[in-house]
């Protein structure tokens, strides 16, 4: 199971690098374009916002995997044994609900606005709204197979 989740975590990751690359080119070609022709693109605008939904999205999964995520731990810290081993399980139960919850709110979005296009480049909102289910699925995963961990692990690991 861990193979197969470091293996998607790859391709998640590698996918981000090119929404970056995407949200660099575009950003940079609006920037030349406003001050050197003093003109800019609506569609580039809105091909860097997709970029970058898509970027943070897509990495979000990818952190929770590796638990790099933000976590405020400054309560982590001070624990010790099994009442730290409960509240990262709990942290991680946390994070997995609230990707359920995005996931129910999007799918409430979709009912009736799936078809709905974006101004500039007019692609319907369930296209721009792939990367985001995509991160938040893989999100949940990640959270149940860390609370997975966080709770089958031997206390001297700990």
């Amino acid at each position: 199971m861990n193979k197969i989740l470091k293996k998607v975590t790859e391709i998640y990751r590698g996918s981000a690098i090119v929404f970056l690359l995407l949200l660099f080119a575009s950003v940079f070609i609006q920037i030349v374009m406003r001050n050197l022709f003093h003109a800019g693109s609506i569609k580039l605008e809105e091909l860097a916002r997709f970029s970058l939904v898509s970027l943070v999205f897509l990495m979000i999964p990818t952190l929770t995997f590796e638990s790099k995520h933000i976590t405020v731990d400054i309560l982590l810290m001070h624990l010790k044994g099994k009442v730290k081993k409960y509240f990262d399980g709990i942290i991680q139960i946390f994070c997995g609900a609230f990707g359920v919850f995005v996931l129910v709110a999007i799918t409430t979005i979709m009912e009736r606005n799936w078809n709905v296009k974006t101004p500039a480049i007019g692609m319907p909102n369930i296209v721009f709204y792939i990367p985001i289910i995509m991160g938040m699925v893989f999100m949940v995963v990640g959270s149940i197979y860390n609370t997975w961990m966080v709770f089958t692990k031997k206390e001297e690991n700990l």
